[in-house]
């Protein structure tokens, strides 16, 4: 893994866009369901950053999720299934931003929510397979306290 530090950072942020729309979902009324969009699709686009980091790949200025997954693909297998929510959430970090483009009803959320969750689970479980090769010395790591940060 290229990048550890970086890495980190990026699932980081990820983490606090996950939980963020998670949160305003569960939490908040009226519910700002382009906020949660947003964050759903940020989450994402986070963590894809955070894999292409980790392969030494030059961050791409996008919020285009599939692009992203598609660039991806270079280093790792991404499921059609994946490349698919990626198409779906990619308007909530652009297109809903903009009030013009509201039409957003709270099942629009909650599918972005589910697919979030997909795509956040099988991303994060490919940076921590990366992580394990690295603890089992198949990839050189500067510390071992990144491999727990990411657990």
């Amino acid at each position: 893994m290229q990048n550890e530090k970086l890495v980190i950072k990026w699932v980081d942020s990820a983490q606090m866009d996950y939980l963020t729309a998670i949160h305003l979902y569960e939490n908040m009324y009226p519910k700002p369901l382009e906020i949660i969009g947003y964050h759903a699709e940020q989450a994402v686009e986070k963590l894809l950053k955070a894999m292409l980091s980790s392969y030494g790949h030059k961050l791409l200025k996008t919020h285009d999720l599939g692009l992203l997954a598609e660039t991806l693909q270079e280093f790792t297998e991404i499921s059609e299934k994946d490349l698919e929510i990626c198409e779906r959430l990619t308007p909530f970090g652009v297109k809903f931003r903009y009030p013009q483009e509201i039409g957003l009803e709270e099942y629009h959320i909650i599918s972005a929510l589910k697919d979030m969750k997909i795509i956040y689970n099988d991303l994060l479980t490919k940076i921590r397979n990366e992580m394990e090769l690295i603890k089992a010395g198949k990839i050189k790591i500067m510390t071992n306290n990144i491999y727990m940060e990411l657990l």
